[in-house]
């Protein structure tokens, strides 16, 4: 018989702080996650953050979520932040009835979440929700041919000049940038910069408050655990997870803030989590996170914007890119705009 148990913040912070075994443990949630959530600006002591599911003393199943109060429009959303199933209890129902529990404690919340296609579907199903579909974009910048065939190596022999073709590309997309162009780093979304996004998010569905936004810049999220093999060695799986450590640039034109972006750096992976950019400017800003891969270790640029791909393609500074479905549910009742946007999420989504 599987047992489902809902955690509290108050019983995440008691477990963080003061090492109360309530049942949660890093094979449920990872610490890094955990305290995270503990922080963030709208969870209250009672909030539901964290559901399991154990069959005896065996975890099979969890989700993590995280309630937020929206600026646009007047609303309360519950954001699902992780999903996972032991694929051998697939067909048990769990991923519903761990989803079904969060809505049971949201009931006057949009409770959204993302979800791979077959939980997602059977969501869909049981509990009325809608599912969106999309592309993120993975463009390789550097990258290692390794040696397992012939073609393999007339594909490493080729390596050095795509990379000399792609660095000439990029070097032919910075000296685009203007001479006034300046890029400050910071570390905190401040008053100028909020009101510069509140201006600039008119395709966005959801506008987020200046201090949830905050609060995704300062935490790091463990994130894309290795999930079905995490508990195999160790019940520790943020010994097998990484954490985002997230960049706010703010772009100036002479003294004008004409564009922000935020990245989410992850070992060799920078992902584009949040793009606000004035329009006349906006191949400029694309120019500089191109730019900003020269200035990092990372080697995959990660991207959810179509207009950044089409710049990226069309100007060949990518040696390879490749595609990943993202399935984003939430429920039909909700009006959204087209397309949907929740910019700036955690580790896991952002949509």
């Amino acid at each position: 018989m599987i047992d489902y148990k809902t955690y509290s913040a108050k019983d995440v912070r008691a477990w963080l702080d003061k090492g109360v075994n309530n049942g949660l443990s890093e094979n449920i949630i990872s610490r890094t996650r955990a305290n995270a959530l503990a922080h963030c600006p709208c969870v209250k002591d009672e909030d539901v953050l964290v559901v399991s599911a154990k069959d005896g003393g065996k975890v099979v199943g969890f989700t993590a979520i995280f309630p937020e109060k929206l600026e646009r429009p007047d609303m309360w959303i519950a954001t699902g932040t992780t999903l996972w199933v032991n694929p051998n209890y697939g067909d048990d129902f769990v991923g519903y009835n761990l989803v079904q529990r969060l809505w049971q404690a949201y009931p006057d919340y949009a409770v959204i979440g993302s979800d791979v296609a077959k939980p997602a579907a059977l969501i869909d199903k049981l509990l009325g929700a809608k599912i969106l579909k999309y592309e993120r974009s993975a463009f390789v910048f550097n990258r290692n041919v390794e040696v397992h065939s012939l073609r393999n190596f007339a594909s490493m022999l080729l390596e050095p000049f795509r990379k000399y073709r792609q660095r000439k590309a990029i070097l032919r997309v910075v000296d685009t940038i203007p001479n006034t162009i300046r890029v400050s780093a910071r570390d905190v979304i401040d008053a100028e910069t909020y009101e510069f996004i509140k201006a600039h998010c008119a395709t966005d569905t959801f506008l987020r408050s200046r201090d949830m936004l905050n609060w995704i810049l300062r935490y790091p999220f463990s994130a894309e655990n290795s999930l079905p093999h995490r508990a195999l060695k160790t019940n520790r799986f943020s010994d097998q997870a990484s954490s985002f450590n997230n960049k706010l640039l703010q772009i100036y034109d002479t003294n004008q803030l004409v564009g922000i972006v935020l990245f989410g750096l992850r070992g060799k992976d920078m992902h584009v989590k949040m793009l606000y950019t004035e329009e006349q400017h906006r191949e400029i800003v694309f120019a500089l996170i191109v730019e900003s891969m020269l200035h990092t270790s990372a080697e995959q640029l990660w991207s959810l914007y179509p207009a950044l791909n089409a710049f990226i393609t069309s100007k060949g500074v990518s040696l390879k890119t490749y595609n990943r479905d993202l399935f984003f549910t939430y429920p039909k009742s909700l009006k959204s705009l087209e397309p949907m946007v929740l910019q700036a999420f955690d580790g896991d989504m952002f949509v």
